[in-house]
């Protein structure tokens, strides 16, 4: 008898450790890039598209994507039905993983290079879960890239 307690005290030991380990696993937040290079005279795309990728699901919580870009702006595109584009500006809150950036073509960015950046907000007290950053660089006027690190 005393064995089996033994035996069950190290397993339920075993069982604490574990889920205090995948309870501290740190969250990741990346951007990926959909393209590396873009210009707004592609007819292929509205803009680069911008995919977060995070560990957890965000969808139907209290959680969202806080993305900001310091030049351009950011699109919506439905390509089902009419393909759809609509211009969500440079500061935008949302569940979804996926956005476009694209240049604005009325003022385009001076610089050579600039930030998109993105962090995962908790709606009720706006505490900040994780934030990444995205550099696009303009090497040449309208034609934009992207570099992995």
């Amino acid at each position: 008898m005393k064995k089996r307690t033994l035996i069950g005290l190290c397993v339920l030991f075993l069982c604490a450790v574990t889920l205090v380990a995948c309870t501290e696993k740190e969250e990741k937040l990346h951007i990926n890039p959909e393209i590396t290079l873009y210009s707004p005279s592609m007819s292929s795309t509205p803009g680069i598209g911008l995919i977060a990728a995070f560990d957890r699901d965000l969808k139907n919580s209290d959680y969202k994507f806080h993305w900001e870009t310091e030049e351009g702006t950011f699109l919506q595109w439905k390509k089902s039905g009419a393909g759809k584009i609509e211009q969500l500006g440079s500061d935008v809150y949302t569940n979804e993983h996926k956005v476009y950036w694209t240049v604005l073509l009325d003022s385009p960015p001076e610089g050579s290079e600039f930030y998109v950046h993105l962090s995962v907000v908790k709606l009720d007290n706006q505490e900040v879960i994780d934030k990444t950053s995205l550099k696009i660089y303009q090497k040449e006027k309208g034609v934009f890239t992207i570099e992995s690190d």
